[in-house]
């Protein structure tokens, strides 16, 4: 019985260095992989605070993504709003996304990435205030639809701004199926740029001065926060 139990453990010795290299070098299969032109294809469905919408991902070896999406938000807002002696309807359109480019670099892999790219800004937002009711002027009352209406757009100084982020899981993943991505990022827009005009008795309203003075409480918003949740189904692996 000692004779066998000393041939097993004299056995085990042996084929430990042997079960070792077929180890290593199945990780050394599994990190040195190549992948073709035609692997590493998804497609990626995001919701954004610059909208909603889909990337098509294409991953370049183990450490790096390109990704090429659209997201679009369109936020319709009505109100009536009570001003001094008469009423209005304030009336804004907001309207949020565009095309992107990004690359992902994974110093960590599958878990953190680094990401630098360009975002074509579609940012357009229209405000319209329009009198409701007639307006009292000295004695007399001036009929809403001779008083005119005035006109807001605001949209960014830059039209293709570069954008960078950090993100936490992978855009398109190299051992499964489905992948999930959070970013934290931001782009540069620019001093958001005023249109701002008025017609008939309003007209003074949309003058050079209210746009200036406008123009400076908004020029400080340069940077747009980018906050990203995106789902990736992996076609070619």
């Amino acid at each position: 019985m000692i004779k066998i139990q000393s041939f097993s453990i004299v056995v085990c010795l042996l084929l430990l260095p042997f079960s070792s290299i077929q180890s290593q070098n199945a990780d050394s299969a599994s990190v040195n992989k190549q992948y073709g032109i035609l692997d590493l294809w998804g497609i990626g469905i995001k919701a954004t605070t610059n909208g909603v919408g889909f990337e098509a991902v294409k991953g370049f070896g183990t450490r790096l993504n390109v990704r090429l999406g659209y997201s679009f938000l369109n936020i319709p807002i009505s109100r009536d709003v009570p001003m001094e002696g008469y009423s209005a309807k304030v009336e804004a359109n907001l309207k949020f996304g565009g095309a992107n480019l990004f690359f992902d670099f994974y110093p960590v892999k599958n878990v953190i990435h680094l990401t630098a790219g360009v975002l074509q800004n579609a940012m357009r937002h229209t405000v319209t205030l329009t009198p409701t009711s007639d307006y009292p002027y000295g004695d007399i009352m001036v009929p809403a639809a001779d008083l005119g209406i005035v006109e807001a757009i605001i949209t960014p100084e830059i039209k293709f701004a570069p954008y960078f982020a950090l993100g936490f899981g992978n855009t398109l993943s190299r051992e499964h199926r489905v992948s999930f991505n959070f970013e934290l990022g931001t782009f540069y827009q620019g001093a958001p740029q005023l249109s701002l005009t008025g017609t008939k008795k309003l007209n003074l309203m949309g003058s050079d001065n209210n746009e200036q003075l406008i123009m400076a409480a908004v020029a400080q918003y340069k940077w747009y926060p980018l906050i990203s949740l995106q789902l990736t189904y992996s076609i070619r692996r």
